[in-house]
């Protein structure tokens, strides 16, 4: 059963070569895991609430198992740095069915 995940992003002032190191790992590794981007929403204002992310996105993956297979990874477990130092703000979040 599909599993979908919501992230919550927004970019760290600065932080374009980090950002650009973080997707040339976490691009393949989703393409392998069979990911595929749902829609990209940029936040245009806020209306209610503070420290709101950037970006909204929403991924969808074949499995549970795949999404384990992603954010357990080695490679991606090893960009704990690069991701702190490309996003502000990086939540992920699994959404029900």
């Amino acid at each position: 059963m599909p599993t979908t995940l919501l992230a919550l992003t927004s970019l760290r002032p600065g932080g374009d070569g980090a950002l650009h190191r973080y997707l040339e790992v976490v691009g393949p590794l989703m393409q392998t895991a069979g990911a595929r981007l749902i829609n990209r929403y940029e936040v245009k204002r806020t209306l209610s609430g503070k420290d709101l992310p950037e970006v909204v996105s929403i991924i969808e993956y074949p499995d549970a198992e795949a999404v384990r297979r992603v954010f357990d990874a080695a490679e991606y477990l090893a960009l704990a740095p690069v991701r702190e130092a490309a996003f502000q703000r990086y939540d992920i979040c699994v959404l029900e069915d």
